[in-house]
């Protein structure tokens, strides 16, 4: 590229036609675009899994469900402190899934879905009370026997 070095010259390299944009046009015609279903994708998601040398964060970030709507995979994570370990093999989970599936618009992102987590169970109350309503019957035997749980 030559740079201009007075004004007449500068503006014909502004008003010069984008090549650019053909180039890139070219480029999207030349992407891989192979049809796969959902058995290659656990397939190919399987052999990523396998593959790397993760952490057990990372390993259960990607044994959570995901879901695959055309070519858009959204992974859910447990919660947003997994994020940023996510986006460390982010890359190269998308590189494999490309080239094992031989389709380059293939997108992939994450999704943050909290996790509901019941109430502790702390004092012998709340843990009879959650027995109770689990099993009925242990209503009908504290009635018939007169047991207080906190005694």
């Amino acid at each position: 590229m030559n740079i201009p070095t007075d004004l007449s010259s500068l503006k014909a390299e502004i008003n010069k036609p984008k090549v650019v944009e053909e180039e890139q046009e070219e480029n999207k015609a030349d992407l891989r675009n192979t049809p796969f279903t959902a058995e290659e994708m656990d397939t190919a998601w399987q052999q990523f899994l396998n593959s790397g040398n993760f952490q057990s964060l990372d390993q259960e970030v990607l044994k959570n469900p995901y879901q695959l709507e055309g070519n858009k995979v959204t992974v859910t994570i447990p919660n947003e402190a997994l994020v940023s370990g996510f986006e460390k093999f982010r890359g190269d989970l998308l590189q494999h899934l490309r080239n094992t599936l031989k389709n380059d618009h293939i997108a992939l992102q994450s999704k943050v879905v909290e996790v509901a987590k019941e109430k502790m169970l702390y004092t012998d109350r709340e843990k009879f009370e959650f027995l109770k309503s689990k099993y009925p019957a242990l209503k009908d035997l504290q009635d018939k026997l007169g047991l207080d749980p906190e005694f």
